[in-house]
């Protein structure tokens, strides 16, 4: 609370009703708030009830009677809206292990700092894949695609994936054949190696990569993020969206070979083949011209319409929007908000 408190902004409590213990937690959370903090909560909203929410309507006096704090709104428990996960706790809700066949096996490796594991959601909407999550040797020997995600501390990751086995075993996968995709760390991993001088990331000064690209990549203290358009491969117009967030600076041993051109014609990541390439390019399988050319080699079957998932993304963020204003006091809040 202290930039609230800082801001002078208006600031609601949420409370998950469904891990129970609702009124201790919103009282002991307020009570443990100096006066400056709890000055600037404006009410309190129960999140995820189950059943008819005006079962609860004695439970919200009460409530506010114990803590001095309007209850502004009880959002239901749902499970039909899909918004994309923020934290990697989530993860262990993914999708394990491989699938009959009659689906393109798509494995994303499981790093343990793995980040930004929401560039797989457009796939995992997609009916032809079977996507999932996996650090066994096994299924990414039989997987037909396998995707190297970010990660929060590239070198530590690429150092874990050798002593497991699975950077063999991603080898092995690329000489048998299989695609092979690098995203951000991902990609950094895929070369030849990644140096961090100055310990940015690692305590680790330096690590060969799995050498399928060749590239090379240091570790810098200043961090790119931007959002990006871009031309995917020989696209003629930058169509495509996906946005940066990497602390490396990647250089090719020899010419560039890009998978992607950025609006502003700078050259992204590295395309040595069509079963292996790397990027720096989050939100770059959010595309429907790459999915489709990532796909190709593994089924016939094409959608009846390219699926539009940034569309598919703002049409949740509108029901949740409308789930909302159902059931919080929005005309309140509003309130709230003037200064």
């Amino acid at each position: 609370l202290r930039m609230a408190r800082h801001a002078g902004a208006a600031t609601y409590l949420i409370a998950d009703i469904d891990r129970g213990g609702v009124f201790g937690s919103v009282f002991g959370t307020l009570a443990l708030l100096e006066p400056e903090e709890k000055a600037c909560i404006k009410g309190i909203i129960i999140n995820k009830f189950r059943g008819d929410a005006r079962l609860f309507e004695d439970g919200r006096q009460q409530l506010a009677a114990l803590t001095g704090v309007p209850v502004v709104g009880v959002l239901p428990y749902f499970r039909d809206i899909f918004i994309e996960e923020e934290d990697s706790v989530a993860l262990a809700r993914k999708q394990r292990g491989l699938a009959p066949a009659g689906r393109v096996q798509v494995a994303v490796v499981l790093l343990g700092r793995m980040s930004n594991f929401t560039d797989f959601d457009a796939l995992g909407h997609d009916p032809r894949v079977h996507l999932f999550y996996t650090h066994d040797a096994a299924e990414l020997a039989a997987a037909d695609i396998i995707l190297l995600p970010g990660s929060k501390n590239t070198i530590d990751d690429l150092i874990a994936l050798k002593n497991s086995g699975l950077a063999a075993a991603i080898i092995q996968a690329h000489r048998a054949g299989k695609t092979v995709i690098g995203i951000c760390g991902g990609y950094q991993m895929l070369g030849h190696s990644v140096e961090d001088p100055a310990g940015v990331e690692s305590r680790v000064a330096a690590t060969a990569g799995l050498g399928l690209l060749p590239v090379r990549t240091v570790l810098q203290g200043e961090k790119t993020t931007q959002q990006r358009r871009f031309a995917f491969r020989a696209a003629p117009a930058p169509d495509c969206q996906g946005y940066e967030i990497h602390m490396g600076h990647t250089t090719p041993d020899g010419a560039a070979q890009p998978v992607a051109t950025l609006a502003d014609g700078t050259a992204d990541g590295y395309y040595a083949s069509p079963t292996c390439w790397g990027t720096y390019l989050h939100g770059i399988l959010d595309n429907a011209l790459v999915i489709e050319q990532l796909l190709a080699p593994f089924t016939t079957q094409q959608p009846a319409a390219p699926f539009d998932f940034a569309a598919f993304k703002n049409s949740q963020f509108d029901r949740l929007a409308d789930l909302i204003r159902a059931n919080v006091d929005m005309p309140q809040i509003y309130a709230a908000l003037q200064p």
